[in-house]
């Protein structure tokens, strides 16, 4: 072998062998949590899937928990600018980034954590993936942590008392919801509601039952309104930055995404699913009433609130999809769900 062919192979040899070690490379995924440290959502999902993680990678991934470094509502662009390289978010924290999520905060779905959360992640991922919600980021799950029910003050203790009352909103559908049955939106991140509440600044919320115990609102909100299928819900989800995917190893990416996508989805949701049904029993004994709404009101309740499915298969079909098949395919996938499950979907 000549001199300047040798050369030229151990420089190629040499040039393989860095890139080959760049991409096995060790990667720390910070993940920035504006939730407290204790939430289930930390505790029993993002931090037993980062240890799932960290074995399926043998080491090579892991992920450290940061307190937040921005406000709950900028973790998607903290995420895709770089600052995080991993976080959860609220999507109806940026409603014109995610027009498109809406259909799964829609009223009359399912209560159910896991039946909702499974058939939302499989009519966006059918309908709606390719049209890039997510840009700049992998997307790596999307749920709901159950239906929003609505939480009252004692002011409120019938149905004909929604008039007027102040009721902290999350996003735009919620707050359009809001209007139509004539109550007063207040928009908040979660981190304010607790606050807001116990000062009398609101009256109520619509929340599902876990999160009003885990942010210890039970005692100023002791009316609950509970809606088949629930007004709304909350659609969440988990990504990492693009280019910090991109510096994971193709054999450890093939790790991470055993572990997220419908996986995940399935995961997190039975988890708040659990805590759920734990709840409504807790919040029960704390003495929250509940009035079921039935009959005559249920149906004027569906037709006060038919709007928000309609609006949103416009918008979704002027933005490319197929909005009236997502929408029946989603609705029988909470069918289909539920009874793979063996649970109902209420």
């Amino acid at each position: 072998m000549t001199g300047p062919l040798k050369t030229l192979l151990i420089s190629s040899v040499a040039l393989f062998a860095s890139q080959a070690a760049a991409l096995a490379q060790d990667v720390t995924l910070r993940f920035s949590n504006w939730l407290p440290p204790t939430h289930a959502l930390i505790t029993k999902m993002v931090e037993p899937w980062a240890k799932d993680v960290e074995a399926a990678t043998e080491g090579r991934v892991k992920v450290q928990i940061l307190p937040a470094l921005g406000a709950p509502a900028a973790h998607y662009e903290l995420v895709r600018n770089g600052v995080a390289d991993l976080a959860f978010g609220v999507s109806s924290y940026s409603p014109e980034r995610f027009k498109l999520t809406e259909f799964a905060e829609v009223p009359f779905t399912a209560e159910n954590a896991q039946v909702l959360s499974l058939a939302y992640w499989h009519t966006y991922t059918k309908y709606m993936l390719d049209k890039n919600e997510h840009e700049g980021t992998k997307l790596l799950g999307l749920w709901v942590p159950g239906s929003y029910q609505l939480f009252t003050n004692n002011k409120v203790e019938d149905l004909d008392d929604l008039d007027g009352i102040k009721i902290r909103i999350p996003g735009t559908l919620v707050e359009r919801l809001a209007n139509a049955l004539g109550m007063v939106s207040i928009s908040s991140p979660l981190t304010e509601a607790y606050d807001q509440v116990s000062r009398g600044i609101i009256d109520g919320m619509f929340q599902n039952y876990i999160t009003v115990i885990d942010f210890n609102m039970t005692q100023h909100m002791p009316q609950l309104f509970t809606l088949p299928g629930g007004f709304s819900a909350s659609s969440q989800f988990l990504v990492m930055n693009e280019n910090t995917w991109n510096r994971i190893s193709p054999e450890d990416q093939a790790a991470i995404e055993e572990l997220s996508g419908e996986a995940l989805v399935s995961r997190f949701s039975a988890v708040w699913q659990e805590d759920n049904s734990a709840a409504l029993d807790k919040l029960k004994e704390a003495g929250v009433t509940v009035h079921p709404i039935e009959g005559d009101v249920l149906e004027t309740m569906r037709s006060k609130l038919a709007f928000a499915e309609e609006e949103w298969v416009k918008e979704a079909t002027a933005l490319g999809v197929d909005a009236e098949a997502a929408i029946t395919f989603f609705r029988e996938e909470i069918d289909r769900v539920a009874s793979e499950l063996g649970v109902s979907k209420d």
